[in-house]
This record gives C-alpha cells, sequence and structure tokens, in this order.
C-alpha cells in the first residue's frame, strides 16, 4: 500500500538552462568582515566573561569562536 503525502511537492527548477547563461558566481568569502565585526563588538571577551577563562587553557572559547566564525 503505497501513500502519498500531499504536502510534499518535488523541488522545480524555475529556471531554463538559458537562464543560467546571465548569472555567474564568485568566492569572496568573508575577507576578514566577519573577524572584525566580532573584534569591534568585543565578542570574544563577553563569551570570555560568560563562560569563563581556565588558565590552562591554550586558546579561550572567545577565541575559539571568532577563530571559526
Amino acid at each position: 500500500m503505497s501513500t502519498s503525502i500531499p504536502y510534499m511537492m518535488p523541488a522545480v527548477n524555475l529556471l531554463s538552462p538559458l537562464d543560467y547563461a546571465d548569472y555567474t558566481s564568485k568566492s569572496l568569502d568573508h575577507l576578514g568582515i566577519v573577524a572584525t565585526v566580532c573584534k569591534e563588538i568585543g565578542l570574544a571577551d563577553e563569551i570570555n566573561r560568560v563562560v569563563g577563562v581556565d588558565p590552562c587553557q591554550k586558546v579561550t572559547c572567545g577565541e575559539a569562536v571568532v577563530a571559526i566564525a
């Protein structure tokens, strides 16, 4: 017995291959924008204040979060 779910529709591509010819993409990464904003708002310091810093840590939690942003 097969059951279908009426509210789930298959993905539909609304653009034809000719429409794609007009678009290009370029990877810009974040170019340091995220790191700069994190530094300006003091994100690492706030995380360290809330979580705390263990003197045995080589990298604080705040520094780790900013590093992966």
